[in-house]
């Protein structure tokens, strides 16, 4: 598979096989955010931290009005850079960052942080801390490995799915059993 042929894998979901042997990945969900020539950056969705959000904000001095939650770990890299993945008016994203559809987008931005905060987002939103990325062509390589098996992009599983059942869940939809999943010499194969 070469990126040209895989560039349409983004926006998408990567699953990680069961028993991957990176402890980072391990029964992960990565929403696949960009995947182009230069490389491939997701966010782990179903990874839930020891930080709550409330502790988080009142370190960065933002006083929030929403219920406290959990953080998600969204990947390996730079675990200490927050992430905002939001719901938002179509094509109306609300600060920089990456547009995974028309109405939701994943942004590094403290406004947005704000805004989530104190209520003040159109929808729903994760805040999630690092992300996962790959370099040129790395990302291919662990597809055609069976590193990953993709799922097509759900807006259902980010956020009408509880963060303990994304996982299952995105492989039911697929109608694949992770048992039955096995990584054979050349691949994975269900």
């Amino acid at each position: 598979m070469t990126v040209e042929d895989s560039t349409r894998l983004a926006p998408g979901f990567l699953l990680a096989p069961p028993p991957l042997s990176d402890p980072n990945f391990d029964r992960s969900v990565v929403l696949l955010a960009a995947h182009e020539p230069g490389g491939a950056m997701g966010f782990i969705v179903n990874r839930p931290s020891e930080m709550k959000l409330h502790l988080l904000l009142t370190d960065l001095d933002i006083v929030p009005t929403i219920e406290d939650r959990v953080v998600l770990i969204g990947g390996p890299v730079n675990g200490y850079s927050g992430f905002v993945l939001y719901e938002h008016l179509p094509q109306q994203p609300l600060g920089p960052g990456v547009e995974i559809s028309p109405t939701i987008s994943v942004s590094p931005s403290r406004d947005v942080l704000e805004q989530a905060a104190t209520g003040k987002l159109p929808g729903r939103f994760e805040l999630l801390l690092g992300y996962a990325g790959w370099g040129p062509a790395q990302l291919d390589e662990e597809l055609a490995r069976g590193s990953w098996l993709h799922a097509p992009f759900d807006p259902e599983l980010l956020f009408d799915v509880p963060v303990a059942d994304r996982w299952e869940e995105t492989w039911a939809r697929l109608g694949v059993n992770p048992a039955g999943f096995v990584t054979v010499r050349g691949g994975a194969q269900a």
